[in-house]
C-alpha cells in the first residue's frame, strides 16, 4: 500500500473547494456529491470488480440531497471493514466580507488576504507560505481529498488486507441530514455484503489548540466525539399594562433569570484539562411578539447548546427543569422585593403568583386530552401551515406554541424541552475488543506523528469538542438515547428524526485521522500544508495497516 502524492491531494482539494457546497444549498451539495461519485466511478475499471459506488438519496431530507457510499473490497475475502467518512458541505462565507466569493478559490483567496487586517497568528501563517486559506480547506474538504487520493492508490494495491467503506455526506454543518439520511443504506450494505466494521475514521482535521500560559498549542487526534443536546425554555407570563406592572408577570424577566442561571453553569462541565468540554451557552433568546406594545411580554423563549460526554438525556432534562425552577424562584424574589418596597411607599400590590414548570411531554399530553381524537388531524393541519424552508428550531418552537394554544396550561409557566438536532456522545470506554484495539493503535500512530512532525506538537484527546457525524455510529446507544429524547423534543418526526427502527447489532469505535488546520468557520480558515499533505497520509496508511 502506498500513500498518495501530495500534489494529487492538493489538486483534488482545490477542485472540491471550487464547489460552493454551503450547507442548505442543495444544488451545490449535490454537485459535490456527484463530483465524488464520478471520481470513484472512474476507478471501477481498475478494480477488477472490487469497487462499487452508490449515490444515495438521503432519507427524510426535504431538500433532496445525496450522500456517496463506496465499498472497496480487500484483495482477499474478509469481513473486516474500516469506514472512512466525512462531510462535503461547508458553512457560508458571510464572515469573509467582500472576499466571500473568492473564498471558494483557495489560491486567489490566500493571495487576497495579504491586504486585509487579520490576527497576528493568521498573518504569521500567511507569510510562512505553509498554509492555504479558504472555505473548506480544513473543514473538511482536505480530509475528503486525502481519502479520495488514497482510494485512488489503494485500488491498484493487491495487498489491501481490509475492506474500505468510503462514506461522504452533505449537511453535517446544520442538521446532519446526510449521515442520518444514509444510515439505512449503510446498514443494508453491511448486511448484504456481510461486513464487520472494526473502526470508523473521520477526515475531520486536527483543530490546532490555542497556546495558553499553562499549555502549548498542539494538533489533537480524537478517540471520541462530543454529544449535543439543545434544551429550550419557553416562558409564559401574565400580560398587563406596564402601568399595572404587579398585576402581570413579565416573561422576559423569567427568561433572563434562567439564561443568567444556565450560561456557563459549572454543573454541566465535563472532562479535564485539554479534554474539558465547552460550557452551556445560550444560542437564541427572543420575546415572542411581532410588534411594539406597552403590555408586559407574555411569552419568551431561549435555547442552549449543551455538550456532553457521559451525561445522558435524563441528566440534561433534570438540569433544565431545576434551572427553570431556580429562575422562577429568583423572578419571584425580585418582584417580591419590589412589592415590599412599594409597601413602604404606601402602595399595596398582590403577591407574585407561583410559576408552573412543565416538561414538553406533559404539555403534549395536556393538548391531547383537550383535543381528544382530533389531535393528530389538527396537528397535521398545523404542520401543513409551516413553511418548508423555515429553520428547524423555529418550526419546533412553533409546534410548542401550537400545543400551548390547545392545552392552555395554567399561567405563569415555563415549558422545558429539547430542540433538534440531537447528537449522542461517543466515548471510547475500552469496553470492547474493537475499542481497545483502536485505542492502542491510535496511541502508536500519535507517537509516530510526534516523531515525524518537526515540532512534536501532537496529542491524543479523548473527545472532539466540536460536533461530528461520528455521533450516529454508536448504534445501540443511538437508539436507546433517541427514544428517551423523543418525548421531550419539539418537532420530533417532523423536522428531525432518527431511524431507530434500524436493527444495528454493534457499535463502531471511532477516531479522527485527518489533516491539520486552524480557524474553522472563520474568515481565516486554513490548512497546514506540509503536515496535511505529507505526514497525515502516512499516518492514515499506518493506522489502516495496524487495524488490518
Amino acid at each position: 500500500m502506498k500513500t498518495p502524492d501530495s500534489a494529487r491531494i492538493l489538486e483534488i482539494l482545490k477542485q472540491l473547494c471550487a464547489i460552493a457546497s454551503v450547507s442548505g444549498r442543495a444544488e451545490q451539495e449535490n454537485r459535490c456529491a456527484q463530483y465524488i461519485a464520478d471520481f470513484l466511478n472512474r476507478l471501477i475499471p481498475e478494480s477488477e470488480g472490487r469497487l462499487s459506488v452508490r449515490l444515495v438519496p438521503c432519507e427524510g431530507d426535504a431538500l433532496g440531497r445525496n450522500a456517496v457510499i463506496a465499498l472497496l473490497r480487500a484483495s482477499r475475502a474478509t469481513d473486516k471493514t474500516i469506514i472512512l467518512t466525512g462531510h462535503f458541505d461547508v458553512v457560508d462565507t458571510a464572515v469573509c466580507g467582500e472576499l466571500r466569493e473568492q473564498a471558494f478559490n483557495p489560491d486567489a483567496y490566500t493571495e487576497s488576504l495579504k491586504g486585509f487586517a487579520i490576527s497576528q497568528e493568521a498573518k504569521k501563517d500567511l507569510e510562512s507560505g505553509n498554509w492555504l486559506f479558504g472555505r473548506g480547506t480544513m473543514d473538511m474538504k482536505a480530509g475528503l481529498a486525502l481519502f479520495l487520493a488514497s482510494m485512488e492508490q489503494w485500488i491498484r494495491d493487491r495487498d489491501l488486507a481490509v475492506n474500505i467503506l468510503f462514506w461522504a455526506v452533505p449537511d453535517e454543518e446544520a442538521n446532519s441530514a446526510g449521515m442520518i439520511g444514509s444510515l439505512r443504506a449503510f446498514s443494508d450494505l453491511c448486511r448484504s455484503e456481510h461486513l464487520k466494521c472494526v473502526a470508523a475514521l473521520t477526515g475531520e482535521p486536527c483543530f490546532w489548540t490555542s497556546e495558553t500560559e499553562m499549555t502549548e498549542a498542539v494538533r489533537p487526534y480524537y478517540l471520541g466525539t462530543t454529544g449535543k443536546l439543545m434544551p429550550f425554555f419557553y416562558a409564559l407570563g401574565k400580560p398587563a399594562h406596564v402601568g399595572n406592572y404587579f398585576e402581570g408577570l413579565n416573561a422576559a424577566l423569567m427568561l433572563s433569570e434562567i439564561v443568567t442561571e444556565a450560561e456557563t453553569d459549572i454543573k454541566l462541565f465535563e472532562g479535564e484539562g485539554l479534554d474539558l468540554l465547552a460550557p452551556p451557552t445560550c444560542l437564541y433568546m427572543q420575546v415572542r411578539r411581532e410588534s411594539y406594545s406597552v403590555t408586559l411580554p407574555e411569552a419568551a423563549v431561549a435555547y442552549f447548546n449543551v455538550l456532553t460526554a457521559r451525561k445522558d438525556v435524563e441528566d440534561i432534562m433534570r438540569w433544565a427543569c431545576l434551572t427553570a425552577a431556580s429562575g422562577a424562584a429568583k423572578t419571584r424574589r425580585r418582584i417580591e422585593e419590589a412589592r415590599l418596597f412599594a409597601l413602604t411607599k404606601g402602595a399595596d400590590y398582590p403577591d407574585c403568583p407561583q410559576v408552573n414548570i412543565l416538561q414538553y411531554k406533559l404539555l403534549r399530553k395536556m393538548a391531547v386530552a383537550k383535543c381528544k381524537e382530533r389531535f393528530e388531524e389538527e396537528l397535521a393541519g398545523f404542520w401543513k401551515s409551516v413553511p418548508s424552508d423555515i429553520d428547524a428550531r423555529e418550526a419546533a418552537i412553533k409546534e410548542c406554541e401550537w400545543l400551548i394554544s390547545k392545552a392552555n396550561p395554567p399561567r405563569p409557566a415555563i415549558i422545558v424541552g429539547l430542540l433538534p438536532p440531537y447528537y449522542p456522545a461517543r466515548v471510547n470506554r475500552s469496553a470492547s475488543e474493537e475499542e481497545r484495539e483502536l485505542r492502542s493503535r491510535m496511541e502508536e500512530v500519535v507517537a509516530q506523528a510526534k516523531e515525524m512532525s518537526s515540532d512534536g506538537a501532537v496529542r491524543m484527546h479523548e473527545v472532539f469538542g466540536g460536533i461530528s457525524d461520528l455521533s450516529f455510529l454508536g448504534f445501540k446507544t443511538l437508539n436507546e438515547q433517541a427514544l428517551r429524547a423523543a418525548p421531550n423534543m419539539a418537532g420530533w418526526g417532523r423536522v428531525f428524526h432518527l431511524p431507530t427502527d434500524i436493527d444495528f447489532s454493534e457499535e463502531i469505535p471511532v477516531a479522527n485521522m485527518g489533516p491539520a488546520g486552524r480557524d474553522a468557520h472563520q474568515m481565516t480558515e486554513r490548512l497546514e500544508l506540509d503536515y496535511s499533505l505529507n505526514i497525515a497520509p502516512k499516518l492514515l496508511l499506518e493506522l489502516i495497516r495496524k487495524l488490518s
